[in-house]
């Protein structure tokens, strides 16, 4: 479909797709697609769009504003954008792009990692799996005005995997050598028994309280207290299922301070209580 929007060059295609009420309550599903050629006159602002925005920057460079900061993006940059946000993105020189609008699923939750660990503007640096599922989504939009959506919803999926996969904030270096937050999982995981609290863990690693928090939680998706709980609660399933302990002195050798808080935190976190857990078959 040729285009006509300000800046964007004949040569440009897009493609519009009418997701399924099944697609809406289970997958991913794509908007639109397509691939435009602009010129300097390029300009895209608005205060909300129904849709999250995947856009691959092939060659030149522009801006993205977003969340009150400004973001340069340059030929192989990959632009993620929450458009139910305020948002604008510009080139003042000319580029080529390949991009898709998309909604549902796990979107948002999927964009915040995202874009907690990544920002808004991703170098891909050659990264083949994210450009070839980019153009997979584009070249099946051009064979057909009804795609397969499960089928779709696996590509985006990928994409976005793939994106966290990008994060050395996602994965720990396990091997690497004094790393802090290695360093405090290491003191989590030998003194879970005890009554572990903030101040404690970030003075071990000699970090202020405030900062530790933060990083930890950007390296491990966790919270210092709720890995000290997961860890607790991993820790209380092995002695549920290999010893005849009762459940009070299961609390005690797990570290929790009492057996309520211990019932609270287990049915919260795995969604049933210890006993039924004990009494489970796997």
């Amino acid at each position: 479909m040729r285009v006509h929007e300000r800046g964007v060059l004949k040569e440009s295609e897009y493609y519009f797709f009418t997701p399924s009420n099944l697609a809406k309550s289970l997958f991913f599903y794509l908007i639109c697609t397509g691939k435009f050629f602009c010129d300097n006159n390029y300009d895209v602002k608005r205060a909300k769009h129904n849709s999250f925005l995947l856009m691959y920057i092939i060659k030149g460079q522009g801006t993205v504003c977003y969340n009150d900061k400004v973001y340069p993006a340059k030929e192989n940059d990959l632009v993620i954008i929450n458009c139910y946000y305020p948002h604008q993105y510009y080139t003042k020189t000319g580029w080529t792009t390949l991009w898709f609008h998309y909604d549902g699923n796990t979107s948002k939750e999927l964009f915040d990692l995202v874009y907690d660990r990544l920002g808004c503007v991703i170098p891909l640096s050659n990264h083949l799996v994210i450009q070839k599922y980019l153009n997979i989504i584009l070249e099946n939009a051009r064979l057909s005005s009804s795609l397969a959506e499960p089928l779709v919803s696996c590509y985006i999926q990928r994409i976005l995997s793939e994106l966290l996969l990008l994060s050395s904030d996602f994965i720990l270096p396990i091997k690497e050598e004094g790393n802090p937050i290695l360093d405090a999982i290491t003191f989590i995981e030998t003194n879970y028994k005890k009554q572990l609290d903030l101040k404690m863990i970030a003075s071990y690693v000699n970090i202020s309280p405030f900062h530790f928090a933060r990083t930890f939680k950007k390296n491990t998706g966790y919270s210092p207290y709720e890995y000290v709980t997961k860890t607790r609660i991993n820790q209380a399933k092995i002695l549920l299922k290999k010893t005849d302990l009762r459940i009070k002195e299961i609390a005690i050798e797990s570290g929790f301070s009492s057996v309520s808080n211990f019932i609270i935190n287990f049915r919260n976190n795995v969604g049933v209580t210890p006993s039924e857990f004990k009494n489970t078959p796997f």
